[in-house]
């Protein structure tokens, strides 16, 4: 790089200004530049200053590099430039913004499909390449939902994550590890669909399925512990098509899974179709036209079919019909999402109810009053007196006014079980703008000042700890 402007930003060879270091993957430190020739944002991915005299490591990040400017696909960066600073090479692509999937949450069916079937023709196009000396094809980011940026409406990018501490990738990347490569097997077409299917599983359950003490406990693990139903994590769900597309996704042995990623893109289509299906035939066989036994000892005689033959439907068993459809409504019908709409319409139909009381009885009482008063039968009754009565002062423990601060972030701010940036204590994402009240605080820990709040999410009062970096205090 070359000497500091007045500015004390870095060009790199006359072009890319370099502005921050947004964190390190697993080869490379990346940066986020300008590009002052074309004027626009880009990445740096720096080969990280401590691989630079490892050979294999060096070859890793060249290989890698060389293949990603073979491909192009919306899913994985675009490649615009190579190069070589002060002894490490980098490479220079389109710059991305957006929130980690990691950590999110449970995600809708079809938002978890469409975000793995896009991912799929991702890894498909470059396993599209194979060559003899690429058996796998082209090299691709590594599959898991830290590697995974929701950039829009529900579009996602496959990136080389930099949002994990370098020691931290390994036990990440190990809970999508393929039993094979975990038994020393060479990595096959299929280890990539196994990944995918445990990406898939996560998304609908916001889990992990495979878990492990550390990366070597997590990595073993794969070859003793099997993916559980989806019913276990979300009891409402009961899809029998995703379960059998997710078991044969991530079965142990690689051949009995989709053989390549292309196979599984084309299987999760097949699936959209049928769950956005809105009405399903209900095929109902003719029943067999029943022959009067034969008597040997009497003279056949010849039997006239009837003009027009009358075929009357199979008796179809009760319970085999309740079966029917309710694996049909189960399918679309979420039990919850009823309660609450019979609960809401219940509400607004005692509310109606009320109101209407309340107009009659007004109404009633006025005219009353008014017949009083024009024929003259006497004084018009009043309405008694009311005691004297006010909201009573709504106050916290103290006789404090509660500290309020409003959620100043537009991807949402993570609530967390204690106050540390661990990835593992995401109790949930709060939406920007929702009111929290602190409970205690502020605590530091890793350089950040916390709060202990508690707030009402989705009808619910949870409480955890927040970053007070991105919470705004309420006028």
């Amino acid at each position: 790089m070359t000497a500091p402007e007045a500015t004390k930003q870095p060009v790199l060879f006359g072009r890319y200004r370099v502005h921050e270091a947004l964190g390190e993957s697993r080869l490379a430190v990346v940066y986020k530049a300008t590009d002052l020739r074309l004027q626009r944002t880009v990445l740096i991915h720096l080969l990280r200053k401590e691989l630079r005299d490892n050979p294999r490591k060096r070859a890793q990040f060249l290989a890698e590099a060389a293949q990603s400017a073979r491909r192009s696909h919306p899913v994985l960066l675009e490649v615009f430039d190579s190069g070589e600073s002060g002894d490490r090479p980098f490479v220079i692509t389109e710059a991305v913004e957006g929130r980690p999937l990691f950590g999110i949450g449970a995600l809708s069916v079809a938002q978890a499909l469409l975000i793995v079937r896009q991912v799929a023709e991702a890894i498909a196009l470059c396993q599209r390449h194979r060559s003899a000396e690429l058996p796998l094809g082209l090299a691709h980011p590594p599959i898991s939902s830290a590697n995974l940026l929701l950039v829009g409406d529900g579009q996602v990018k496959l990136v080389d994550g930099w949002f994990f501490a370098p020691t931290m990738i390994p036990a990440d990347l190990a809970h999508y590890r393929a039993p094979e490569l975990s038994a020393g097997q060479p990595p096959q077409l299929s280890s990539a669909v196994y990944a995918l299917g445990i990406l898939l599983f996560e998304l609908i359950t916001g889990q992990r399925p495979i878990h492990g003490d550390d990366a070597q406990a997590t990595a073993l693990a794969h070859l003793t512990q099997s993916v559980p139903p989806l019913a276990r994590i979300r009891p409402t769900m009961y899809l029998p098509s995703v379960e059998r597309l997710i078991a044969q996704a991530t079965a142990r042995d690689p051949a009995q899974r989709f053989p390549d990623a292309q196979a599984l893109a084309l299987a999760i289509n097949d699936l959209w179709r049928e769950l956005t299906v809105q009405t399903r035939r209900l095929v109902v066989q003719p029943a067999a036209t029943a022959r009067p036994p034969i008597d040997s000892g009497a003279q056949r005689q010849p039997v006239t079919p009837p003009a027009a033959p009358y075929l009357r439907p199979a008796p179809t068993h009760p319970y085999d019909l309740r079966s029917r459809m309710s694996r049909v409504l189960t399918n679309s019908f979420d039990i919850d999402q009823f309660r609450r709409y019979n609960l809401s319409r219940s509400l607004m139909g005692w509310l109606v109810m009320v109101t209407l009381l309340l107009i009659v009885a007004g109404g009633s009482f006025w005219a009353v009053t008014w017949a009083i008063g024009r024929f003259g039968w006497g004084d018009a009754p009043r309405l008694p007196d009311l005691p004297a009565w006010s909201l009573p002062e709504l106050s916290w423990p103290g006789n404090a006014a509660p500290e309020l601060y409003v959620v100043n972030i537009a991807e949402g701010l993570n609530l967390r079980s204690a106050p540390n940036a661990q990835p593992d204590n995401i109790v949930t994402v709060v939406p920007n703008g929702v009111v929290v009240r602190k409970l205690e605080g502020p605590v530091m820990a890793d350089n950040i000042p916390w709060l202990k709040v508690q707030l009402e999410l989705n009808g619910q009062t949870i409480e955890g700890w927040m970053s007070l970096n991105y919470l705004r205090p309420q006028p």
